[in-house]
């Protein structure tokens, strides 16, 4: 399925991937938005297939489309709400619109592109959002079923310090053993918590074994030579349900909004005409 320009003879000057009822979707915008993602995707993260993100674009256009049908509204201030939050993270005005040139993107298409995400966002607000209330029976049932992922492992807070020479480590401890403060002695030190597993196998031994406020001997070690004071040790237990309520919530109402919208696509696609051609 090809676009054709008519000069002095026809021209191919496009090709077309899908139509959604009077829209099209090209190749050049197909392999744009295959360009843009790959440049935004985080590292180690698995880049969708150019079908996957056809069927993303073409979901999205029926999303507008269906925005459009309902007459979905957005307000200039609600677009220039989203345009100064993503300013916000730029040091200036001006480092802000330089990243707009350097990525060929006009403020006008910014707008536009802000304007459509809060149409389809009002929509699934409107048409989706509703049917994936969480009632608090669902939530203390997932609570019940799913205990071990709320299960803290024991932790040790501790200061830290690391020394390539054993007499300067030797030094230190003799310091800290006559009572001078590890924060004011170890300047270069580090305070944490770790997990069990976190930390080198001697370290976290020597970590578990000591009392609260009290300091290792030396432990020596492929890295070097460590002095660790504990601060705090907190045992392994089970968060109460009070305390993951919001986290369970929002699995769950995440779950049923992926499953609620998938059928709301799927009822669009059944009234609109759809053609793929890629």
């Amino acid at each position: 399925m090809l676009v054709f320009v008519s000069y002095s003879q026809a021209k191919i000057v496009e090709r077309v991937v899908a139509r959604i009822n009077d829209e099209i979707i090209t190749l050049s915008e197909l392999e744009e938005a295959y360009q843009q993602l790959k440049s935004a995707l985080p590292e180690g993260e698995r880049m969708p297939s150019k079908g996957k993100l056809l069927k993303r674009m073409i979901e999205n256009k029926l999303l507008l489309q269906e925005a459009k049908r309902e007459g979905i509204k957005v307000s200039k201030g609600e677009i220039q709400e989203n345009i100064e939050r993503v300013k916000a993270g730029f040091l200036s005005e001006k480092a802000f619109e330089m990243a707009l040139e350097r990525e060929g993107i006009k403020i006008e298409d910014l707008e536009k592109r802000y304007e459509e995400e809060l149409m389809i966002k009002k929509l699934i607000d409107r048409e989706v959002k509703p049917e994936v209330e969480v009632t608090k029976k669902e939530i203390r049932d997932y609570y019940e079923k799913n205990k071990g992922r709320f299960r803290e492992e024991e932790k040790v807070k501790i200061r830290h310090a690391l020394f390539k020479d054993y007499s300067q480590a030797r030094k230190i401890l003799e310091e800290l053993k006559s009572g001078a403060p590890f924060e004011e002695i170890v300047k270069e030190g580090y305070l944490g918590s770790f997990k069990r597993g976190q930390l080198d196998r001697r370290i976290e031994e020597i970590a578990s074994s000591l009392k609260k406020g009290e300091i290792s001997s030396i432990i020596k070690t492929e890295a070097g030579y460590h002095i660790i004071k504990l601060e705090k040790k907190e045992k392994a237990r089970l968060k109460k349900l009070s305390e993951v309520r919001e986290e369970i919530r929002n699995i769950l109402s995440s779950q049923r909004m992926e499953r609620k919208l998938k059928e709301y696509l799927e009822e669009l696609k059944a009234k609109q005409e759809i053609e793929i051609r890629l």
